[in-house]
């Protein structure tokens, strides 16, 4: 893997005081507390912990899974998109589970959990304003990102116990059985202690969308499509039928109870950037050549990759863990 900005970047991010919180470490703490705290086996919290932390590498791109919406998308299906994906997502963790595949059930419970927590922080927001108040974060210091606000972890937290809750309700009485090999590869070393995050490439292809936000607000009503995410994660463990709808037919029902004032200045850039990115958060970036791989991490949240890599996590993942 080339990294042509690296050096700089890393140094840029080093001289900047961390205002990130929900990030993929954030995300790992909290689910796997809340899985132990369930009395989950602690192979399967872990690996389940690895599956939520590699979300943000593994389906970047997939709003759906960080409980997101594309430009132009309207709120309802983006909703609709996301309590989908944990619905299926639960049948797939139960269903692993119950037949011995505990590794596959810890994974699917770890994708879903992912989205269940980053809706706390994103609400239904597009990439280009995620992207635009993650640039002002890092060039201001305003206290703007989403992922840094103390309400977004204590939702993430709160909603990750009521979520495992339900996922112990409906695992009882499973048979764990050479669980723990699930954390040992053919080496029999610990496979469950590093995760891969993206590349860093893949701040800068982040940060470039921020010119594209028209300054209106993109959010969802979070207090209804969270509680929708959970219920239709619930009935997907129990095997009931699937919600339909997050909008009942209602195409403005999830539109936010008090739309934040338009931004009218849409300048976010600084030098900061243009030297981690060479410039390229201002420039088109269609023809620049992608990364085909990413970092690999331990759990550590202060070291230094997770540091090369949190500038373009601050907006997304990852509880941006987006």
């Amino acid at each position: 893997m080339r990294w042509p900005f690296a050096l700089p970047f890393l140094a840029t991010l080093l001289a900047v005081e961390p205002a990130w919180a929900l990030q993929p470490a954030t995300h790992r703490q909290l689910a796997e507390a809340a899985c132990s705290d369930a009395g989950l086996p602690t192979a399967f919290c872990r690996r389940m912990g690895k599956a939520n932390f590699e979300s943000d590498y593994h389906e970047w791109e997939e709003l759906a899974a960080h409980a997101q919406r594309e430009l132009g998308q309207d709120r309802c299906t983006a909703a609709d998109a996301a309590l989908a994906r944990v619905d299926r997502l639960a049948r797939e963790t139960v269903t692993h589970v119950k037949a011995g595949n505990h590794e596959a059930g810890a994974v699917a419970l770890g994708r879903a959990l992912h989205t269940l927590q980053d809706e706390c922080a994103h609400r239904g927001m597009t990439n280009e304003e995620h992207a635009f108040y993650s640039l002002t974060q890092t060039c201001t210091h305003e206290d703007v990102s989403p992922d840094v606000q103390p309400e977004a972890i204590a939702c993430a937290d709160r909603r990750s116990r009521e979520v495992f809750a339900l996922v112990a309700t409906a695992l009882a009485g499973t048979s764990w059985t050479d669980v723990a090999w699930i954390c040992r590869d053919a080496q029999n070393e610990d496979s469950c202690q590093s995760a891969t995050l993206p590349g860093p490439w893949t701040a800068c292809e982040f940060l470039a969308q921020h010119d594209e936000w028209d300054g209106e607000d993109s959010r969802w009503n979070s207090d209804r499509v969270g509680a929708a995410l959970v219920a239709a994660f619930g009935a997907g463990l129990a095997g009931e039928p699937a919600a339909r709808s997050a909008c009942g037919g209602d195409p403005t029902a999830l539109d936010p109870v008090a739309l934040r004032p338009p931004v009218t200045e849409l300048d976010a850039g600084c030098k900061l950037i243009d030297i981690a990115c060479l410039g390229k958060v201002d420039e088109d970036m269609a023809t620049a050549e992608p990364e085909t791989t990413g970092c690999s991490t331990g759990r550590t949240p202060g070291s230094a990759l997770v540091l090369l890599l949190a500038l373009a996590l601050l907006g997304r993942k990852s509880t941006r863990d987006r």
